[in-house]
């Protein structure tokens, strides 16, 4: 009887290690699951909304399943542990990697950023272009925006700004597009400083003077 019960706390033991072990190993195609924009090669935009995800019996190949639209496009989004690559095939929800072509240039590559929220595609056999997660395109910030170039890169009064712009900008629809149109704008403005060192010392005194009203907005409760 003790053989028994030693057994099955053996078993048990490996069951929740190989249970832990699939969870992490996942994580490769679990960045992937949400709402997508996807623009094509023809400059055309499709919706992906990735949901489910499997892993192989070896750990080494990851699939998240998804739905294209329009069209209700099923496709898999492959992940080769051999590669260490993302691959894009038409092909339904519930395909294993086992029924996948081996050869990868009947895919096509796509290469995510570091923080899964953007992705590009390199030529292959589908026409994708590049894709950014949820229904909103991800601001992109220049390398120095206007108030980094009025105040200097490390004064510490930009994180006031950057509170004002992440807990109550980005918290509304004019908001967000004020923001995007704020770095769309900054490499103009700062280039109208560097020209006019009037224009320079205007504009920063104007932002002096609006930064204290900011941090009460921003601490406001």
């Amino acid at each position: 009887m003790k053989a028994i019960l030693k057994s099955v706390h053996c078993m048990t033991l490996l069951f929740f290690l190989l249970t832990t072990v699939a969870f992490a190993e996942s994580e490769y195609v679990d960045d992937w699951l949400g709402t997508w924009t996807v623009t094509l090669t023809d400059q055309s935009v499709v919706t992906w909304e990735l949901t489910d995800t499997w892993v192989s019996d070896t750990g080494m190949s990851h699939l998240a399943y998804g739905v294209a639209s329009p069209g209700n496009v099923e496709f898999i989004v492959l992940y080769n542990g051999m590669f260490s690559s993302y691959y894009y095939i038409e092909r339904p929800a519930g395909t294993t990697v086992y029924d996948l072509p081996q050869d990868l240039s009947q895919l096509s590559e796509l290469v995510p950023s570091d923080d899964f929220q953007t992705f590009t595609a390199k030529e292959g056999a589908y026409p994708i272009e590049s894709g950014y997660k949820g229904t909103v395109a991800p601001v992109t910030e220049p390398e120095l925006c206007v108030a980094a170039y009025l105040l200097g890169e490390d004064d510490p009064r930009l994180e006031i700004l950057r509170q004002f712009r992440d807990k109550n900008l980005a918290l509304s629809t004019t908001g967000k597009a004020l923001i995007t149109m704020y770095y769309e704008k900054s490499d103009a403005v700062i280039g109208i400083c560097e020209k006019s060192p009037a224009a320079n010392r205007s504009l920063k005194l104007i932002l002096e003077s609006l930064l204290p009203v900011i941090n009460v907005l921003c601490n406001d409760e």
